[in-house]
């Protein structure tokens, strides 16, 4: 496959980028990868995608630019560590992000049994209250839709969100952990 020929001037602003951006964007990939060598060949990689995407990175401004630069070579590396099965060389932080927990059974019970209470609890509710709800909390739509869906006022809805949340709360108190509950109290106080 051969590689499209850059135009004079493309080369020419994608130099321009390259004198002002890869000595910060080495020091930024020499943090991440924690290898000089690698590093090196991530900003090559870089500034040849830069080079190949120019009619949608050479409109951007400075900082946008050095934004995708950066992105495109997390992403890179991030890519390597994937296609070489090598998820120890992440850092801890990403290693977590990576990584699935592992659910004990009887948590899992509890989840499920939580999971059918709510449910139960939502069908209990006042029919506009259940719809806001189902919408809300299934559906995820934000209060705007569901004002529009419902023709009622945003106000009504957040109104309708809060008593629903609060009955969840009171229903599936008993299922949750010490951790959630305190996350919750925290989340109700903001």
């Amino acid at each position: 496959m051969t590689q499209p020929r850059l135009t004079i001037e493309t080369a020419s602003q994608v130099a321009a980028l390259w004198h002002r951006e890869s000595e910060g964007l080495l020091r930024y990939t020499t943090v991440i990868t924690n290898n000089a060598a690698e590093a090196g060949d991530l900003v090559s990689r870089a500034f040849e995608a830069a080079a190949l995407a120019w009619a949608t990175v050479g409109p951007r401004s400075q900082n946008a630019q050095r934004a995708w630069l950066r992105r495109t070579c997390k992403n890179m590396w991030i890519d390597g560590i994937r296609r070489s099965h090598n998820l120890d060389r992440l850092q801890p932080e990403l290693a977590e992000r990576y990584q699935r927990a592992e659910l004990d059974p009887a948590d899992l019970a509890l989840l499920r049994q939580a999971a059918d209470h709510c449910l139960c609890v939502i069908n209990s509710l006042p029919t506009v209250r259940r719809r806001v709800a189902i919408l809300y909390f299934l559906e995820e739509h934000p209060p705007p839709v569901i004002a529009e869906l419902l023709e009622i006022a945003p106000s009504g809805v957040r109104k309708h969100v809060a008593n629903a949340r609060q009955k969840l709360q009171e229903e599936v108190w008993p299922f949750l952990d010490d951790r959630t509950r305190t996350a919750l109290q925290e989340e109700a106080r903001a």
